[in-house]
């Protein structure tokens, strides 16, 4: 028996308003993501530098008085994305075959540890791609807000979702065109960079001035993400999307967990990045928990599902009002090494894109991100 909120296709309205109730997040679960998945953002892992530049809790002592948390740091910009997405899995995307897009995606103002984040998502429209399909997608915009009702996020995204056992669906299209970058506001922006360490680790810290248009700049280390991490980001997020405990599906791994691993190879040349938001992304193919290809392989290959990651400059842009930073529009893309394991696994669960592997890599995932990035002012 299905649960009354995990939807089939022909269930969205388009116009209705889900609410996805909420989640408090803790220090622990926080901290906890920075070290799994994105070590290097130095605005989340440096609380003593993030307090010197202005980020301190308005809500600190009520956090203090009711949770025991003296000194809420900031939350990753990376677990905010999670947390969003994983409340509103069960209502949209329970029963899902893929998620195919994220647009305007669109950070607020900052999220802190002890937060509640509740989240609501608006059905834009629906798309079938012809008479007698059996599944469609949804086009949904979210929301989420902080218990004091201001947004700290808001996405569109479109996912793939199958339609009730037995039924079809005849041909349609209302979904709600989208704007190809996204508006900037007051609110999205950092707080003033300033006094900044021109190294960090013994390298020297690239600037806003030293970032090239059309150069792209590699990870500076590559991994394969195990079923314990991809698990533990699901449910510490509330997401309990079921292609990701199917053994039908090789236990496709949870693209938010693709999308923090690739974040976090390429975090040592963007260290200070204050990410304001996507223009649009994609999971371009499925990624599977390394140790289980592994073990339903009998592989013992040390480069199963590793994911490389890597970001092209697209464009850079002064802002005349802030001398402090500027914004960089990058291509962040995540590349999986195709194994022997690898393959297999996807001809045992039907993965049709097996003709865009080239030299044993394919892309699991394209993302145009745009990053606010401290000038040189910044660290005099």
């Amino acid at each position: 028996m299905d649960l009354v909120s995990s939807k089939h296709i022909e269930e969205f309205i388009p116009g209705e308003i889900l609410y996805h109730g909420a989640i408090q997040v803790t220090p622990f679960r926080n901290k906890e993501y920075i070290k799994k998945f994105s070590k290097n953002y130095e605005l989340g892992t440096d609380s003593k530098l993030a307090q010197f530049l202005g980020y301190v809790d308005p809500n600190i002592e009520i956090k203090k008085q009711n949770f025991g948390i003296k000194t809420p740091d900031l939350i990753s910009q990376g677990y905010l994305f999670n947390v969003g997405f994983g409340l509103s899995v069960h209502d949209i995307s329970f029963n899902a075959i893929a998620n195919l897009s994220y647009k305007n995606l669109r950070y607020g103002i900052p999220a802190y540890e002890g937060d509640i984040l509740f989240a609501t998502s608006e059905v834009l429209g629906i798309e079938v791609k012809k008479d007698g399909a059996t599944n469609g997608s949804v086009q949904v915009r979210t929301t989420v807000t902080n218990q004091d009702n201001k947004i700290v996020l808001e996405y569109v995204r479109q996912v793939l979702v199958r339609a009730s056992k037995g039924k079809t669906l005849d041909a349609q299209s209302n979904v709600q065109d989208q704007p190809e970058r996204i508006h900037l506001t007051e609110n999205m922006m950092p707080l003033e960079f300033k006094g900044l360490p021109k190294s960090l680790n013994g390298a020297p810290v690239k600037s806003f001035e030293d970032f090239e248009i059309g150069k792209t700049y590699d990870g500076n280390f590559s991994k394969s993400i195990n079923l314990v991490d991809f698990s533990w980001l699901q449910i510490s997020t509330l997401n309990d999307a079921s292609v990701h405990h199917t053994p039908k599906s090789n236990f496709i791994g949870y693209g938010g967990a693709i999308k923090s691993t690739v974040e976090g190879e390429v975090s040592s040349h963007l260290p200070y990045a204050y990410f304001l938001g996507m223009n649009s992304g994609s999971h371009d193919a499925p990624t599977y928990p390394s140790d289980i290809v592994q073990s339903i392989f009998d592989s013992q290959n040390k480069d199963d599902e590793k994911i490389i990651g890597s970001f092209k400059v697209e464009n850079k842009d002064a802002i005349e009002s802030r001398e402090d930073f500027g914004i960089l529009t990058i291509q962040l893309c995540g590349d999986k090494i195709v194994t022997e394991a690898g393959l297999s696994a996807y001809e045992k669960a039907g993965f049709k894109g097996i003709s865009k592997i080239q030299d044993s890599r394919i892309r699991v995932l394209t993302m145009e991100m745009v990053v606010a990035v401290p000038t040189r002012k910044a660290f005099q």
